[in-house]
């Protein structure tokens, strides 16, 4: 049995800048995940969705994550054995996501 997760953050960029900015983060993710003894497994674009798999604990976790204008939506479907992460994934996504999603002000 599979337990689903989704997962929302906010953000101000418009989607283009949302999308490319998540784009241009995928590898400070890769890093976070193999400092957590996770990898990427899998990593697709369509549009503004991207279709990705996590591995851990000998679990592979798939997803997407839909950029939208004003927001963007992560969903898992957790297998059973890794439900008990759920809130701790959650917290995790959302602190990463408001990091890469935050608005910087142009340098002067």
């Amino acid at each position: 049995m599979r337990r689903p997760v989704t997962i929302t953050v906010s953000h101000t960029l418009g989607r283009e800048a949302a999308r490319a900015r998540l784009q241009g983060g995928v590898d400070k993710i890769r890093d976070r995940l193999g400092a957590l003894h996770m990898q990427l497994t899998e990593e697709n674009w369509q549009g503004d969705t991207l279709h990705f798999g996590v591995a851990a604990l000998g679990q592979t976790v798939n997803g997407k994550l839909e950029v939208e204008d004003s927001l963007v939506r992560v969903e898992v479907m957790l297998p059973w054995i890794l439900a008990v992460f759920a809130e701790k994934l959650r917290l995790g996504v959302e602190k990463q996501g408001q990091v890469l999603l935050e608005h910087k002000p142009a340098k002067a």
